[in-house]
């Protein structure tokens, strides 16, 4: 016989009446118009084994996130069967969420594989206020401190002089050292068929 195991359970998504601060108060068992928290989890290098996966579903997590913006597929494809194992050893189903590209516009970066199979930067740049930095759309050019190659050919079309470019990592705020604010100055190339198309900012 199995050990019960008590979730706690949040408001359902709809009011009684129209009085707000009954969010903050918990949710009685005698009450069946309920809906359990829901825990969803990123599958990446620090929990793609079985073990893991079985101990976060354990512990209530409902949905499983792979990433196919970062990473190889042979990655993602390891990650959904260790996830298939775990589910059959803790008896427990998980949804899948699949993160796809959008539409966002991404600096090309050169990258190793870890011993994992996880891509990994070799080095970090360092770009300071006042210096002037070559957004390209070429192919042929590796990122460095004063040039970004961006995966988009038709970067240059965007952009025109006194335009402000964000540049920052994934999921954050823009206020950490990894974030760019950066004034275009510049723009040469009038197609992605020109011999140097660019946005110099």
């Amino acid at each position: 016989m199995s050990d019960h195991k008590h979730f706690l359970r949040a408001k359902t998504h709809f009011f009684k009446d129209l009085d707000l601060s009954t969010v903050l108060v918990g949710e009685g068992h005698g009450d069946s118009n309920f809906t359990g928290t829901k825990i969803i989890a990123t599958v990446g290098p620090s929990c793609q084994d079985v073990e893991v996966l079985s101990t976060l579903l354990d512990a209530g997590m409902v949905g499983a996130r792979v990433d196919l913006t970062w990473g190889p597929l042979d990655f993602h494809r390891k990650s959904l069967d260790n996830l298939q194992s775990a589910m059959k050893k803790s008896r427990r189903l998980c949804a899948t969420v699949v993160d796809t590209l959008g539409r966002e516009v991404m600096v090309r970066r050169q990258v190793k594989l870890g011993d994992d199979g996880w891509p990994m930067h070799e080095e970090t740049f360092n770009i300071t206020s006042g210096q002037t930095v070559v957004l390209t759309t070429r192919k042929d050019v590796d990122a460095a401190n004063d040039l970004l190659p961006v995966t988009y050919d038709k970067f240059h079309t965007m952009v025109e002089k006194g335009d402000m470019i964000y540049v920052g990592r994934y999921l954050v705020c823009g206020a950490d050292v990894a974030s760019l604010y950066l004034e275009v100055k510049a723009v040469e190339g009038e197609s992605p068929s020109t011999p140097d198309p660019r946005s110099t900012v």
